[in-house]
């Protein structure tokens, strides 16, 4: 389970990287960055298509290292704890925000809970005490 959970977080940070590159105007905007000089446009590529690429291979290299997988789990827990608090969070204080940003909230959620759920049956099975 653990394998296919990192191999999905894996091929989800490929798309949405590929996506990013091939249309970053279409998908900057759909995440609400209208970007005003080139700084803008090299900073959000670096982002979310270079950062992106780099989980992708990580997780990637977790799911079919099986000595990689505990780190997998733990980084994803860690990766999604602060996205889960901080987009909600920023949500609440800003407001009115687009149907992606929902989308990809629900997503991030989904794979949170699921990643915290795996490290902790992971950790009791080896263990390890939170």
């Amino acid at each position: 389970m653990i394998q296919v959970y990192l191999l999905i977080n894996a091929i989800s940070y490929l798309g949405f990287s590929l996506w990013c590159l091939i249309k970053s105007q279409t998908t900057s905007h759909a995440l609400g960055y209208h970007f005003l000089n080139n700084s803008g446009k090299v900073e959000y590529l670096t982002v979310y298509t270079g950062m992106e690429l780099g989980f992708a291979v990580f997780f990637a290299l977790c799911a079919f290292f099986p000595g990689l997988r505990l780190a997998g789990l733990l980084f994803a827990a860690c990766l999604y704890i602060g996205l889960m608090i901080l987009r909600p969070l920023s949500a609440l204080h800003y407001g009115q925000i687009s149907k992606m940003t929902y989308i990809i909230g629900s997503l991030e959620w989904g794979l949170g809970i699921w990643g915290i759920v795996l490290l902790v049956i992971e950790l009791k099975k080896l263990n390890y005490t939170l």
